[in-house]
């Protein structure tokens, strides 16, 4: 009877440590591609030939609006428009009040 039970799970033994290996081959898969597309951006390899340019007036406004960015706190939670409720994610169109 013992080695019936032994039998039966041993296969699911060798499986799951399969899968382990299966899954740390894919982290380290996955952060060596995050790598590749990191270097890729900071190298400019793959750059655009045309340069995106702001004129000189849109630079100053973009300038001037990121600066008083610090005059103003950091809420805690932003509110909804819509239902007033309070939520600890920026996203979804909601705005600061």
């Amino acid at each position: 009877m013992f080695h019936k039970s032994i039998t039966a799970v041993l296969p699911l033994i060798l499986l799951s440590g399969a899968n382990i290996a299966a899954a740390d081959s894919l982290d380290r898969s996955v952060g060596e591609e995050t790598r590749r597309w990191l270097e890729l951006q900071s190298s400019g390899a793959v750059a655009s030939k045309n340069p995106q340019t702001v004129s000189g007036p849109v630079a100053d406004a973009i300038y001037q609006r990121y600066v008083e960015s610090f005059t103003h706190p950091i809420p805690e939670f932003y509110k909804n428009e819509q239902n007033g409720n309070g939520s600890s994610s920026g996203g979804g169109g909601g705005s600061m009040k």
